[in-house]
């Protein structure tokens, strides 16, 4: 729990930095174009620091309204979740600028994960198993297995020498769909064809980051693959934590 407070709190402290200074460089090039704006068509002039007082309040807005989210949770409103979710991307975009230029990119993507996992499991959902759908990277899957799992994923033999027959175990017992998918594009053809209400989706960052953007606002969970052997290959599962996270989602103990 501490962790997740440190990497939100990160993640907004990085986003508050970011959007000062964009703000303060928008006002400054606004103070620039004014003084030709007055002199080339003096009629805007007068409306131009009005405008650009209400882009200024508009974002302090927006950013307050994250917040305000984060603490109470996410809104019941479609239209409203829809806002927040764009708003939450505008400032991951401006706080990713920032961590390239730390070389803490990796550290500020874990961080907007986690506060987007935040905002889900932040009340309990209680959904019907068979609503909630866990996908899984084809890198999972023991690189020598002879079995082709990414059609159906029951053709898993369960040998233990890969987690996927842990997580397939692990999805009938809770009654969950599962599938084993060889990348973002299928993914989303997945989560399109099973209209679930909620997904769980183990990934790299930048997998993770894509899908739970382009899903959103479906109440998306994202937990972090293990990479003892390097990315995309051999890859691995914390189980414990996975099934807390899928509990959490159904409201039932595994």
């Amino acid at each position: 729990m501490k962790a997740a407070c440190r990497q939100t709190i990160l993640f907004f402290s990085g986003g508050g930095i970011a959007a000062a200074v964009f703000l303060a460089g928008f006002a400054a090039v606004c103070a620039l174009v004014k003084p030709g704006l007055s002199l080339y068509v003096p009629s805007a002039a007068a409306w131009w620091d009005w405008a650009v007082r209400l882009c200024l309040a508009a974002a302090a807005a927006a950013y307050g309204f994250t917040w305000v989210c984060v603490l109470a949770g996410t809104p019941s409103n479609k239209r409203l979740r829809q806002l927040l979710f764009a708003c939450l991307r505008v400032l991951f975009s401006l706080v990713r600028c920032i961590g390239r230029m730390l070389h803490a990119e990796s550290a500020i993507s874990r961080a907007y994960i986690q506060v987007l996992n935040h905002l889900v499991l932040r009340r309990p959902l209680c959904l019907p198993p068979r609503q909630v759908l866990l996908l899984a990277p084809h890198c999972l899957q023991w690189d020598q297995c002879p079995h082709k799992i990414t059609r159906n994923v029951q053709n898993c033999r369960r040998c233990g020498r890969c987690p996927i027959g842990e997580m397939t175990a692990l999805s009938e017992r809770l009654g969950i769909s599962f599938a084993v998918v060889p990348g973002g594009t299928l993914a989303r053809q997945v989560v399109a064809a099973c209209h679930p209400k909620a997904v769980v989706a183990v990934a790299c960052e930048r997998d993770l980051i894509s899908g739970m953007q382009d899903v959103a606002p479906l109440p998306t969970v994202g937990l972090l693959n293990k990479r003892p052997n390097g990315p995309c290959f051999n890859t691995d599962v914390d189980i414990r934590a996975l099934t807390e996270i899928l509990s959490a989602m159904i409201g039932e103990d595994a």
